[in-house]
């Protein structure tokens, strides 16, 4: 076929031939063979050895590593229960066929036949074999029901790590023999467990607290420590505590001690450890002042306000990170770093440098839902306003139901204090189903968190603004006043334990408002309002479970007797009872139709979320709804309840998940859909 082997497809045919002749075994495996291998097949062995053979293969044979390769490969046997394994090594072949042969002898596997377990009772016997056989497990990524090999060393940090559970548990004084008994079909793992005492924190005893505020944190400290298992992680988590309180107080070079008095013979099962600490406070340090480098645009003058306060006090770490937090999170900086600089009279001078970041923003966006369509506008931003760290957001936009303008301003530290403040002013066209409206107005709010963490907090807010409903398909004595300004005030109330607020997977959230308008306050429509929401989040693994309800009422007081159309409740959609559309269901005006809205609405909702791990961010969603929505709020209750039950994908975006869902009614009334399909973004409650 190749008579002329001068031809470079003749030339290279035949380097594969002599490839071919020198590599019975494959190319990659032809510098390293194997003999002798009976329940470990070549591929595992090669497996083990994947690095020493690429390095031979690319390097050549030696002495040297047909040595390090045969020592390789016996650690790796012996590690996976093969004890009595040995591997020797010679180099055969001369020349550029020299390679080498590794002789193995597997001896007898050992296994772990089973484990006897004797003694324990705080801990199951499964939970302390998978304490026992981690290391293995781990190492050799076992499945399950793979079978564990013995290894010795494993096992005895196996038992390092049973005894550092049984400590943690408070049984101080825990003894474990370990023992191997050969079976025929291994070495079976005996136990044996004496628990002794089971050790807990009785008594806590604090030195006098130096102010009220400590003292409150020391009353915290001993409610968390009392009746904890004790153990050597307990008494240093319970140094570190006090030693915070300590230091945030302005004791900068305090120091801890904690003394353990427990009984010299215990009597029990159960005995209590007496906790005494005492504190070295050391001199208390105070802040002397601040300086401020890196701004540019910010004035210092908000710096010397916001830091102005740790002035003249202790020297507390804690209290100048939450106001660092504060810069941070208002967006206007980068990187915000303090630095406290001793002085010669013992005091800190607070030196804070800034990187700012770039605070004017002008955006586009758009999106879109089955009630808006298509949606679309522009948005300026400024977070540092006048060099103050104050923002202004402009919004423009619209979609298939009219246009909206909005001007807002927000303050973080209202009167330099730390409430927060916003107001905005608003004008908007909305092309409802069944009438057209145009309104203008205004809100503000005050909003005062009680807590360090912003979980719990309480807000004062309101509203202003009129509203004409300019065009009507829906017959009049359904709709209310249609020309009217309204004026309302409220408080609402507010627990936010969820573990990320912008996308939760655990915790609980419950939220409640009170709202009223009337004509002290220059309302022309008068009414009462009350909202209120629960949510509960739970990881399932890696699965997502949700439930939620939410309720709400209106009803009119003084000398209103309806409310209009556009302040009632409405129900349905892609955040409600997704087999509706959005605002279509409840009341409907009996000649054209057109939903009217309610004065009561309630909303059950329920969602399992399980990530499909091919696609990153994609997930399907399982979920059930249920709600109502009733004319009078005289009639509140569970009356006329609908319901959807559906499936969903979610795709995850930087803007919140993209939803495709169905819903599906599964009590169909007459004029009702059977199912409707929603796409949007963000989530459902």
């Amino acid at each position: 076929m190749c008579p002329d082997h001068r031809s470079l497809f003749c030339k290279f045919l035949s380097v594969l031939t002599g490839l071919a002749l020198l590599c019975p075994n494959g190319i990659g495996a032809d510098l390293v063979r194997f003999e002798g291998l009976r329940s470990v097949s070549q591929d595992q062995a090669e497996e083990w050895l994947e690095s020493q053979i690429t390095f031979i293969n690319s390097s050549g044979v030696s002495m040297a590593r047909a040595d390090d390769v045969a020592y390789f490969l016996e650690n790796a046997m012996r590690e996976r229960g093969y004890k009595q394994a040995a591997v020797d090594w010679k180099i055969q072949g001369e020349g550029d066929g020299k390679y080498i042969l590794l002789s193995v002898s597997e001896g007898v596997p050992s296994r772990i036949a089973g484990f006897s377990i004797n003694g324990n009772e705080a801990l199951e016997d499964a939970a302390v074999v998978e304490l026992m056989t981690d290391a293995t497990r781990k190492r050799l990524d076992l499945k399950p029901d793979d079978s564990v090999p013995y290894v010795k060393s494993d096992l005895s940090s196996g038992h390092k790590k049973v005894m550092q559970f049984y400590s943690l548990l408070g049984y101080n004084d825990v003894t474990i023999d370990l023992e191997g008994e050969a079976e025929a079909s291994g070495t079976r793992v005996i136990l044996t467990i004496d628990e002794g005492t089971q050790f807990v924190v009785g008594e806590v005893v604090l030195p006098t607290a130096t102010s009220i505020e400590m003292e409150e944190k020391f009353a915290k400290i001993q409610k968390d420590f009392v009746g904890r298992k004790h153990n050597a992680a307990l008494v240093g988590n319970l140094k570190t505590r006090l030693r915070s309180v300590a230091v945030n107080a302005g004791y900068y070079e305090a120091s801890v001690e904690i003394e353990e008095e427990a009984p010299d013979t215990p009597a029990g099962p159960t005995e209590e450890v007496r906790l005494v600490a005492t504190v070295d406070w050391g001199k208390p340090v105070s802040v002397s002042g601040i300086s401020v480098d890196g701004n540019e645009r910010v004035k210092n003058a908000f710096f010397e306000k916001h830091f102005g306060g740790l002035v003249g006090k202790p020297y507390s770490p804690g209290d100048t990170n939450e106001a660092v937090n504060e810069l941070l999170q208002s967006g206007a900086f980068e990187t915000v770093r303090t630095d406290p600089i001793e002085q010669e009279d013992g005091s800190f001078h607070l030196n804070v440098e800034v990187k700012e970041s770039y605070t004017r923003t002008l955006g586009v966006f758009v999106g879109g839902t089955n009630y808006e369509g298509p949606i679309g506008g522009f948005e300026f931003r400024n977070l540092n306003l006048l060099g103050s760290v104050r923002t202004i957001d402009s919004k423009i936009e619209f979609s298939r139901r009219g246009a909206r303008g909005e001007l807002n301003y927000a303050d973080p530290w209202f009167l330099d204090t730390d409430i927060k403040f916003g107001a905005g002013i608003f004008g908007q066209t909305r092309q409802e189903e069944g009438y057209e409206k145009w309104e203008m107005g205004g809100n503000y709010k005050f909003t005062k968190y009680l807590d360090s963490e912003e979980k719990n907090s309480v807000s004062f807010f309101g509203r202003a603004s009129y509203t004409e409903v300019t065009e009507t398909e829906i017959d009049p004595t359904l709709i209310g006043d249609t020309d009217y300004f309204t004026h309302f005030v409220g408080l609402s109330l507010s627990h936010d334990g969820r573990d990320n607020p912008a996308s939760p997977r655990e915790g609980f959230i419950a939220q409640t408002s009170a709202s009223v308008a009337t004509s002290g306050i220059g309302s022309e429509v008068e009414y009462f309002k009350a909202t209120g929401r629960l949510g509960y989040y739970l990881p399932v693994g890696k699965h997502n479970f949700r439930v939620a309800a939410r309720a709400g009422t209106i009803s009119p007081i003084g000398d209103t007797t309806d409310i209009p159309i556009d302040l009632r409740f409405y129900n349905g959609g892609p955040q409600t009872v997704r087999s509706f559309q959005e605002r279509s269901l409840g009341p409907r005006d009996p000649v054209s139709g057109y939903h009217i809205g309610g004065e009561f609405y309630t909303i059950f909702n329920i969602e399992y979320e399980i990530p499909i791990e091919k696609i990153d961010g994609l997930s399907l969603v399982a979920f059930g709804d249920a709600g109502n929505l009733l004319p009078d709020a005289s009639d509140a209750g569970l009356d006329n309840l609908r319901y959807a039950i559906g499936l969903g994908l979610r795709y995850r975006t930087p803007i919140g998940p993209l939803r495709f869902e169905y819903g599906y009614n599964p009590d169909q009334q007459p004029g009702e859909p059977q199912g409707t399909f929603h796409v949007g973004f963000g989530f459902s409650y």
